[in-house]
């Protein structure tokens, strides 16, 4: 049941009205209060408009969760891509995840300009709700320790604290059918997620492509002056928020966790990441809109700042409710970003100081305490930025890609990603470790990997040996339209049932050398690699063996006697 009320407050202070809110809701499930608001110049600045619920749980702790401004999306399927029509249910809303079985109250605040207002109740009636029990819950995934995560969780009614290792491939964005003026949109996500459905239980996604998904920048499915609509500061897209909220929703029921990605070196960049690509310099706002003259004033100008930290608090009120994202990550590659100005140390202090900043208000504004990350695309532990990126942030990540289709037998992928990740804890001994993404390269554009190993074997042993390396989970592969094309996302599910298998990991776990076994074997004529971990007791041991006939190298060598690079 609903309770709604019409409301009408006294001059000199904001108007909140027709307040609707459920009167139950399941423990760690989506609590939702909507609610109208007046007309606002910039609806996503607090310093315009400052909307908050103070919750209270059943043993008086108190949460500030803050409401955001929200406009209403219908979809439907059109000629197999996505169609996207505004229904006009526009309002505010605050969403929150209670987790505690009992009765909870809440208060709702607003500040504009003309003043303050505060309601807790209407009339003989109180906002207040009942958190009831459920058979079986997920709830937020947070640090378990100085290496691995952890996820608290409903089992038979009963709650307890399990380990947590994403498993699964980036899913970055959605594809088109003919040009960017049709996008698949939520559809092309929904046929990914059906795919990795019980095989993978982790996605990471981009929230910055202007094409693509993207609450910044142009909108090319909408036009303004036969261009594409730009959205920025005091607007936002709306669209492909909706988007996001069914992106979220539809990973949660199919046991999917999510990693968004806010920023990316592409749109700092001139001509983008890819060839042709809209999300590049002279297309960002911050460059068109406010205008920054170089990338290096992103991470330095005090307005720049502002309206991200509004972004920040935006993406943390909508989202920050959902115990499946699994972390927040402010940038893709950051060191990637490539400028004139000679005084690189310097515009890399600037984009350290930048993620300090930013973490801190992050941490101010997300009650649910979701673990922050951000990317670099090297290992070169003698540079500023990779030293000191991280230290503020919860959970390191790099990027690496190398060419197997060069590579000699001895450099597979497989021992380079389990050697990078025991590099990693050399720099960041106290920070769990990702490898957000990995990949093989190719010779030119040729990528010829797809056909000499269809069935995916590197990108098999590339799981298994990253996993016991004590990373927070084995390395996410990059190439999602390669692993849909073959049919690979399968590969995942020996992976995830592995994972799910395994005890709450103690700190204490170092990973090990490999050791090989002679090739004189009968058994394995090529030799095998060992990867394993082992506690500090040394008394538990989880690894991994890998027979090296089944590799890139070695299935070439049978298919193409011929070309290096076959």
């Amino acid at each position: 049941a609903l309770l709604c009320a019409l409301v009408t407050l006294g001059f000199g202070q904001p108007r909140i009205t027709e307040v609707t809110f459920p009167k139950s809701a399941e423990i760690f499930g989506m609590y939702e209060i909507s609610f109208n608001m007046g007309s606002y110049a910039n609806p996503y600045d607090p310093e315009v408009i400052d909307v908050y619920a103070e919750m209270t749980s059943p043993d008086g702790k108190s949460w500030r969760v803050n409401g955001f401004y929200y406009e209403g999306y219908t979809f439907e399927k059109h000629k197999d891509y996505e169609k996207a029509t505004a229904d006009r249910n526009n309002g505010w809303r605050v969403r929150f995840t209670p987790d505690q079985v009992g009765t909870w109250t809440f208060t709702l605040h607003a500040t504009d300009h003309q003043g303050q207002v505060q309601m807790s109740a209407f009339g003989t009636t109180q906002f207040r709700f009942q958190c009831t029990t459920a058979l079986s819950a997920k709830g937020f995934i947070t640090i378990a320790n100085k290496r691995f995560l952890k996820r608290d969780v409903i089992v038979g009614g009963q709650r307890e604290s399990r380990s947590f290792f994403p498993v699964g491939p980036n899913i970055a964005w959605y594809s088109y059918i003919d040009s960017k003026y049709h996008p698949r949109g939520i559809y092309d996500y929904d046929k990914y997620i059906d795919s990795i459905t019980g095989s993978a239980n982790y996605m990471r996604i981009w929230l910055n492509r202007y094409q693509y998904l993207n609450l910044y920048g142009p909108e090319y499915t909408q036009q303004t002056n036969k261009k594409p609509t730009v959205y920025f500061n005091s607007t936002l897209n709306q669209k492909d928020a909706a988007e996001l909220d069914h992106i979220i929703e539809y990973a949660a029921q199919h046991g999917i966790s999510v990693m968004p990605c806010i920023f990316s070196f592409g749109d700092f960049l001139e001509g983008g990441t890819f060839s042709g690509d809209a999300s590049q310099w002279k297309n960002n706002p911050f460059h068109s809109q406010l205008g920054l003259k170089s990338p290096m004033d992103f991470f330095t100008d005090r307005q720049a700042k502002a309206i991200v930290k509004n972004l920040i608090r935006y993406i943390v009120a909508r989202w920050g409710y959902a115990t499946n994202i699994m972390c927040w990550e402010f940038w893709n590659e950051v060191e990637n970003i490539k400028t004139d100005n000679p005084d690189t140390e310097q515009f890399h202090r600037d984009i350290v100081s930048w993620h300090d900043e930013m973490a801190r208000y992050i941490r101010s504004v997300d009650p649910f305490g979701h673990p922050i990350t951000t990317s670099i695309g090297t290992f070169n532990e003698t540079e500023y930025l990779n030293t000191h990126l991280f230290k503020q942030l919860d959970i390191a990540q790099k990027h690496t890609y190398g060419n197997i289709q060069k590579a000699k037998s001895k450099e597979q992928r497989s021992q380079q990603l389990y050697e990078k990740s025991n590099d990693a804890f050399v720099t960041y001994p106290d920070k769990p470790f990702f490898i957000g993404e990995f990949g093989f390269g190719q010779s030119g554009n040729n990528p010829l990997y797809k056909d000499k190993d269809p069935f995916g074997f590197d990108t098999h042993n590339c799981l298994w040996s990253s996993v016991f390396s004590c990373a927070i989970g084995p390395a996410s592969f990059w190439f999602w339209n390669y692993l849909d094309e073959k049919d690979l996302f399968r590969i995942y599910e020996p992976m995830l049932k592995f994972c799910n298998g395994l005890p709450m990991l103690s700190e204490g776990f170092t990973a090990q050398s490999t050791v090989t076994i002679s090739k004189r074997s009968t058994v394995f004529p090529d030799g095998i690699e060992t990867y394993y971990m082992i506690n500090a007791a040394n008394d538990t041991l989880y690894g991994w063996c890998q027979d090296t006939a089944f590799s890139y190298q070695a299935l070439r060598r049978l298919t193409d006697r011929v070309g290096k690079n076959g």
